[in-house]
């Protein structure tokens, strides 16, 4: 699911150039975060998931829930 939502601060192309500046070029994570215009805490979770999954990890996910009990 390559289509974020229309409010959306970031991209797939955006959250590799956060990594890309994060690991490749060691720029701080406050930099990363006030020039993208998000928060530090975002700038993590999206170095987290490509240390996770890789390049596949930037993409936007399904905000759909794994399982619904009660329904």
């Amino acid at each position: 699911m390559n289509n974020p939502h229309k409010n959306a601060r970031t991209t797939p192309h955006i959250r590799a150039l956060i990594v890309d500046r994060a690991i490749r070029q060691q720029q701080s994570i406050k930099d990363i975060a006030h020039t993208f215009g998000i928060s530090r805490r975002t700038v993590y979770k999206w170095l987290a998931r490509y240390r996770e999954a890789g390049d596949a990890g930037l993409e936007s996910a399904s905000s759909r829930p794994h399982a619904s009990p009660r329904q």
